[in-house]
């Protein structure tokens, strides 16, 4: 559980911080209909519906409920994204983008 909340708190501090021109991430604007969708988010950034507590921590939000709003989301890449797990000692696999 701690991991979980260093990963976060990682996320966070990157979407945040991490300027748009950056090799390390990518943007991704929401759209109305990914309001309580946050799968299809991660579905189009990395390729893998799984990844939802990455859009959470870009995005602030504190559970699955709560509503995406409209906005440009600041999101590492898949190979930044597979740093920041094992700097945060998460060992879950992440998908390439195919």
């Amino acid at each position: 559980m701690i991991e979980e909340s260093r990963f976060y708190r990682e996320l966070r501090r990157f979407a945040t911080t991490e300027p748009s021109y950056s090799p390390n991430c990518q943007v991704i604007r929401t759209v109305p209909t990914d309001r309580f969708n946050l799968s299809a988010v991660a579905r189009r950034a990395f390729g893998d519906a799984t990844e939802t507590r990455v859009i959470l921590a870009a995005a602030g939000l504190s559970n699955v409920d709560a509503p995406l709003k409209e906005q440009d989301l600041v999101l590492p890449t898949v190979a930044y994204l597979r740093y920041l797990k094992e700097k945060c000692g998460i060992t879950t696999a992440v998908r390439t983008v195919r």
